[in-house]
């Protein structure tokens, strides 16, 4: 259920009933407490000492007042004080707010270091991504709750505050689209599940798609993908989802997405505790799907195509097999030294295919496929490489912006050299452990030809085990907002 979000024009004095949430600095409460100027500001200042509240990061304390209950949560010094302060913070009173079953807060949106703008887009960021639970499976319980409207309290004249709720409203709910494919059933999330998803989408917002099925991918030659998808019941898709929303330019941009709807490792089979979260290995296919969702909501003057390469990666009797060589949509041959690097053979079959067919002046593919980032980067940064240095600098800027932040990392020719086999063109798994995240995208890069290229490892940051802020445990939703703000500025 969406939340609802208006705009209450006002200062918290005007407040009369209902639960009244103030994001506060160190200084802010410092300043209210030696000199206080309204009726809240004088009981704030009766009734909290500064050993409950000063306003530090992550403080919070609520005051029952005569109609009012005040919830007053820290953001820290002022002079730190960002959209991702603002955000996490918002991410806070929307997990507060569920516990103690608030179901219509009201944030104070006027916060002295940002604009009316920023902080109303920031809290509604933090409010919508924090209040998502994925609940589908749980037995209904009855005094559970739901956020049901966040209203934003600010006496700003700011003209551009509704364009920046709506445009936090598209890009979230488009987010939490992703998180529930991510966190759905392998065997309900299937690669023909996704091609109706996409359907649905080209339906909804008039967009041209295109659906390449087994017999059409056969017949291309296409047989990286459907090397992958041989050990299951359930037949690959590659979809293509094209939004024109600028017809007079031919700039277009390619974002391409993993959709392996569940990868067991194959015959390389992976283990107890790293299996059990492989109905994810399809983000990044999810995200491409939640990205021209936003961008066709948004009516973005741009061009995207959207490309799924999706496969199930089962074991079976039909199964792929290490040492076996298969030849790909370009025409090379590959070598599978491991099956469990099966990402980057449904999306090189992918990569070929758009720049042949849709030729798009830059293409960017997502997806989950190192757990070697994680090692080189944690859960809090995507890995990214590929030969287009001007959309990397781009998707580095939109990702400090949108806190879903990438890092650059080497891609010389000497990682290139190295994807190489003694009986094919090139093997999928070698250089044995080293440089995993690296050796993926030198792979990748062999089936680009000329476009500008850009490469986005997102394994450690689509999924995370333990909450944050404005992050349940599980699906992130991580590139919807990334990519959103890299098409919108570029």
């Amino acid at each position: 259920m969406s939340i609802k979000v208006t705009l209450t024009k006002g200062t918290i004095s005007s407040i009369k009933s209902g639960d009244l949430f103030l994001l506060i600095s160190e200084e802010q409460f410092n300043s209210i407490q030696k000199s206080p100027k309204t009726d809240y500001e004088k009981e704030i200042a009766s009734k909290i000492v500064k050993s409950q509240f000063s306003g530090k990061s992550n403080q919070k304390i609520s005051l029952p007042l005569k109609k009012v209950r005040l919830h007053l949560f820290g953001l820290g010094k002022e002079k730190e004080i960002t959209s991702e302060v603002i955000r996490k913070a918002a991410g806070s009173v929307a997990n507060y707010s569920l516990a103690i079953k608030i179901t219509d807060p009201i944030v104070c949106a006027d916060i002295s270091k940002l604009s009316a703008s920023q902080t109303c887009e920031a809290i509604t960021d933090g409010i919508h991504l924090g209040a998502y639970r994925f609940d589908k499976y749980k037995s209904k319980d009855k005094d559970s709750i739901k956020l049901k409207s966040l209203s934003l309290l600010t006496n700003s004249k700011d003209k551009g505050l509704s364009s920046s709720i709506k445009y936090s409203n598209i890009t979230c709910d488009s987010a939490n689209y992703v998180r529930d494919l991510q966190m759905e059933n392998a065997d309900v999330a299937t690669p023909l599940y996704l091609e109706k998803r996409a359907r649905e989408l080209a339906k909804k917002h008039k967009l041209k798609i295109k659906v390449l099925g087994e017999k059409e991918l056969t017949k291309l030659g296409a047989g990286l993908i459907l090397a992958v998808a041989r050990g299951s019941k359930y037949p690959p898709r590659m979809i293509f989802l094209e939004y024109n929303g600028n017809p007079k330019s031919k700039d277009k941009t390619a974002i391409l997405g993993k959709g392996i709807t569940f990868d067991s490792g194959g015959l390389n089979l992976k283990p107890t505790k790293y299996i059990e979260t492989m109905r994810e290995d399809m983000s990044g296919a999810a995200v491409v799907l939640g990205t021209i969702k936003a961008a066709a909501e948004l009516k973005l003057k741009k061009n995207v195509i959207a490309v799924v390469s999706s496969a199930e990666n089962a074991i079976g009797t039909e199964a792929y097999k290490p040492g076996d060589v298969f030849k790909s949509f370009s025409g090379k041959t590959v070598e599978i030294g491991n099956t469990d690097a099966e990402g980057r053979l449904v999306l090189a079959d992918a990569l070929a295919y758009t720049e042949k067919n849709y030729k798009p002046s830059r293409m960017i593919d997502v997806a989950t496929l190192t757990g070697s980032v994680i090692v080189a980067l944690g859960d809090y940064v995507a890995g990214m490489y590929g030969t287009d240095d001007k959309t990397m600098t781009s998707l580095f800027n939109s990702g400090e912006k949108t806190h879903e932040r990438v890092w650059k990392l080497p891609l010389y020719k000497e990682y290139i050299d190295e994807v190489k086999s003694n009986i094919a063109d090139y093997n999928n798994m070698n250089y044995g452990r080293n440089a995993g995240s690296i050796m993926g995208a030198a792979f990748l890069s062999k089936f680009v030809d000329k476009t500008p290229w850009t490469h986005i490892d997102i394994a450690g940051t689509s999924w995370i085990e333990s909450g944050r802020k404005y992050y349940a445990p599980g699906a992130t939703g991580f590139g919807v907002r990334l990519l959103i703000n890299y098409l919108k500025n570029n």
